[in-house]
């Protein structure tokens, strides 16, 4: 008997200790509360180059202390169509190119002229594609004292072979770039692409230029001085405008430039003179633009600038999960509700409360594609009284993944902690009464009932001891 009692004290001991602890947590209705949207901030997620999630609000009503939350994910890619490939290879055989050597006596220009076959090679077993091939450099032309001139005409190129889909032609003409040798020293990168330009047909194609080149132009069409800035930039970058603008896209790769040199007569790095023609990886003029060191020719080439024509799956994301987390405060003190159901994939049907977020996975994005849905959170009745004036995040961080995300840290995820933010105020009551009104909801009402459930519990406790001091 006198073990039940023990048992018993203990447990009510127990209850009374927990009872006591909740009574100091203090909570407030929401009925005069107000909700203010302090910063509409836009969380926003960049995925590769062609794709773009944002989370931000897209509604509320301050009076009804809601506001409406939307989730997009946009696939911005172009769809890729079956129509016939008409691609040219514009390849860089200028004395840089002969120089330089990637390994031993390997020569940069044996690299990437091996690499253009094996690219060209894999771009033909595509049905319906045809593929040509020009050189540049400058003129070998001279004058009567045997000194080169009319540099800068569309003579500084050579058209190696027309569009084919022969692959024994294309791979010939390719060798014999190597064969020929050295063309002129000087890289007249404009007269290669105006030449590659007159060789696409009038049928509404896919058409690419594939630029492989290791120097910024110091010369242009036109009769343009030997110059690396001014008008050479000028005309190159308006050439490669309207190769754009006549619905031929370019894959431009700059091998093995040293960025950090200085070019002598401009006193400006090499790599700041092609982004003036050729702009960033990031931000290109024209379609892609990369810089490619030495040891990453080859994956380059016959990879990445092959994916980006070919290979559709470089322009569809999938198995796509977008986790959405939330901070405590928000859980605690605002309902949830799905205000649109995503168009794409599936959502969780509510918070998991293990880990405070919901997770939309999307099985596939392909191109020109966009995925959307939208909750609301609403201001409970009562609420936690700690948040009231504090700036409250409405999502803790997003976290994206899929197949096709590479970071530089080797997972596949992107996060953003940015988050719109909000307040929850309560205006201060300015009526005066005539006569003493009753409190309610008074701080000292909380503190006597703590003080008297702590007496309480000392009793029991005492209670408790003599019990287990008769036992033993």
């Amino acid at each position: 008997m006198l073990k039940t009692k023990k048992k018993l004290f203990f447990v009510l001991l127990v209850l009374l200790l927990i009872l006591s602890t909740t009574c100091l947590a203090a909570t407030t209705s929401s009925e005069r509360a107000k909700l203010e949207i302090v910063e509409r901030n836009i969380c926003t997620i960049h995925i590769n180059d062609f794709a773009t999630f944002e989370k931000k609000i897209v509604d509320y009503d301050l009076n009804k202390k809601e506001l409406t939350i939307g989730l997009r994910i946009t696939n911005d890619a172009e769809v890729i169509t079956n129509a016939p490939y008409e691609i040219v290879l514009v390849i860089d055989n200028s004395l840089s190119m002969i120089e330089n050597k990637v390994s031993g006596d390997t020569t940069r220009l044996k690299v990437v002229l091996d690499s253009a076959k094996t690219l060209a090679t894999k771009l033909l077993e595509k049905p319906d594609t045809k593929v040509g091939v020009v050189s540049f450099s400058t003129s070998t032309h001279t004058n009567t004292e045997g000194k080169l001139d009319r540099e800068g005409t569309l003579e500084d190129a050579t058209l190696r072979t027309a569009l084919t889909s022969n692959s024994a032609t294309v791979l010939s003409s390719i060798e014999q770039i190597s064969t020929d040798g050295l063309q002129g020293a000087r890289t007249d990168i404009d007269a290669g692409l105006q030449v590659a330009k007159t060789c696409f047909s009038e049928a509404q194609n896919n058409k690419y230029i594939i630029l492989l080149t290791d120097g910024v132009p110091n010369t242009a069409v036109g009769g343009i001085t030997y110059t690396y800035s001014a008008e050479t930039a000028t005309q190159t970058k308006a050439t490669l405008q309207s190769l754009e603008t006549d619905g031929i896209q370019v894959v431009s790769a700059m091998i093995g430039l040293n960025s950090t040199v200085v070019e002598p007569t401009t006193q400006l790095t090499y790599r700041a003179l092609a982004e003036e023609i050729f702009g960033t990886p990031e931000a290109p003029t024209v379609g892609k633009f990369y810089y490619v060191p030495d040891k990453d020719i080859e994956t380059s080439i016959c990879e990445t600038i092959y994916s980006n024509i070919v290979d559709t799956s470089m322009n569809t994301l999938t198995n796509i999960d977008i986790c959405d987390y939330f901070p405590q405060e928000i859980i605690d003190n605002f309902d949830f509700n799905y205000v649109t159901s995503p168009n794409l994939g599936t959502v969780s049907p509510t918070i998991d409360l293990e880990n405070n977020r919901i997770v939309w996975h999307i099985d596939e994005l392909g191109p020109k594609t966009s995925g959307y849905l939208a909750y609301k959170l609403s201001l409970k009745q009562n609420i936690d009284s700690k948040i009231i004036d504090l700036v409250l995040n409405t999502n803790k961080k997003v976290d994206i993944t899929a197949n096709e995300i590479k970071t530089e840290d080797g997972s596949n995820t992107l996060t953003s902690d940015v988050s719109p933010k909000v307040k929850v105020t309560i205006p201060k009551d300015t009526t005066v009464a005539k006569t003493d009104i009753p409190q309610t909801g008074s701080t000292i009402a909380p503190l006597f009932a703590f003080m008297g459930i702590c007496l309480v519990a000392i009793v029991l406790g005492i209670r408790y001891y003599s019990i287990n001091k008769k036992m033993k």
